[in-house]
């Protein structure tokens, strides 16, 4: 997707509808989106937080959720202590907060129909003095 294509997606307004934390440095937000739409596989969101007065910052973060029309969006952050965005999620935010968000973004790949010939191709590892042959 281009700039000029993501400018034509609005913004809305979400509301963190749950917080989970899934290691030491990575939170899932779970995001109840006011207009619910749908995304595939290797989409993104655009977050953009405003502070009171005025100054905003944006991100874009991967959809963790699966790919379905559901009101609520999963994106997964992980804490980058030198961030501006990444610590506002796991220092500030909290279970109710109202945030903007924009997208489904972004180009992806699917294969457009199952494989019939393979897909991977498995290879063997020379040990320490073997020979591939």
């Amino acid at each position: 997707m281009t700039e000029n294509e993501a400018q034509v997606r609005s913004w809305q307004s979400c509301v963190i509808d749950d917080i989970i934390q899934q290691t030491p440095s990575i939170k899932s937000f779970f995001l109840r989106l006011s207009k619910p739409f749908a995304h595939t596989a290797g989409q993104h969101v655009d977050i953009r937080l405003t502070a009171p007065d005025g100054y905003s910052a944006m991100r874009s973060y991967s959809i963790a959720s699966s790919a379905v029309s559901t009101p609520i969006v999963e994106i997964a952050i992980e804490r980058m202590p030198d961030a501006e965005v990444s610590p506002f999620f796991h220092d500030i935010a909290a279970i109710g907060d109202e945030i903007e968000v924009r997208g489904p973004l972004g180009g992806h790949f699917l294969w457009p129909e199952p494989a019939i010939d393979p897909v991977l191709l498995m290879g063997s590892f020379a040990g320490e003095g073997e020979i591939l042959r």
